[in-house]
């Protein structure tokens, strides 16, 4: 289904698949959202075939490949180092991301980041793989050292399944029980740009769908489930996933 907001991703894949006809050579995009791989999937329908990779088995974000005949998917490479969590401040998604935007890097050209026992890793298109291991040397308080490797264990996004009770499905009740705040704070929030919902920043108000993707700055990522029941009052218990 392609979700309102995307206009201007959507415009870009359009164009994406003209050239891949008109020139009847493959394309490839960057790393793509959940929602920006249902809109690629839709697009290329059945004129063309469409490849996706993101590293490993269960990857989320993904690169897609455009051609208008059989082609390979497109390579991604992982980086990894070791990490002892035992020492200093835990680490999570959330810094490294913020490691290897602060070194400038656009976002498109990074896969899934992934937080292990012992291991640190970083997908990437192939072109950022050397600058990246050189580069990012410091996470937090933890010294890293990534080089090029493989995959060499089952890999899996961290999620933590949570419920909330809330009003209704309005999006500013389900901010204001995600971010443990009050309703008004929530629209506040909404206003500020602080919210995005399947990647898209919004600042108004609308009804959530199963499967819609919450992001709030500084309070986490959530994937809205389902409904679980609605109380005796006409409240709703919904499901969240977390991700940790």
């Amino acid at each position: 289904m392609i979700r309102q907001g995307h206009e201007w991703f959507i415009a870009k894949i359009k164009d994406m698949t003209a050239l891949c006809q008109r020139r009847q050579q493959p394309v490839t995009t960057g790393f793509l959202t959940l929602a920006e791989q249902e809109i690629v999937k839709t697009l290329a329908g059945n004129q063309l075939t469409l490849q996706m990779n993101g590293g490993y088995e269960d990857a989320e974000r993904k690169i897609a490949r455009l051609s208008p005949y059989p082609c390979q998917a497109p390579n991604v490479c992982v980086l990894t180092a070791r990490y002892d969590g035992r020492f200093g401040k835990a680490l999570t998604h959330k810094d490294i991301l913020g490691a290897l935007m602060h070194l400038g890097i656009e976002r498109e050209t990074i896969g899934d980041l992934l937080v292990m026992e012992e291991r640190l890793y970083i997908f990437c298109t192939e072109g950022m793989a050397d600058y990246i291991a050189s580069s990012l040397t410091q996470i937090g308080r933890h010294s890293v050292s990534f080089s090029e490797g493989e995959v060499g264990e089952p890999l899996r996004i961290m999620r933590e399944q949570i419920t909330v009770n809330v009003a209704g499905l309005r999006l500013d009740a389900v901010v204001a029980a995600l971010a443990h705040c009050s309703r008004a704070k929530a629209k506040a929030m909404l206003k500020q740009g602080l919210v995005k919902v399947n990647d898209v920043v919004l600042d108004e108000n609308r009804q959530m769908c199963n499967n819609d993707f919450v992001s709030i700055r500084k309070i986490g990522r959530f994937r809205f489930l389902d409904v679980v029941s609605t109380t005796r009052k006409d409240r709703f218990v919904l499901r969240f996933e977390k991700y940790m």
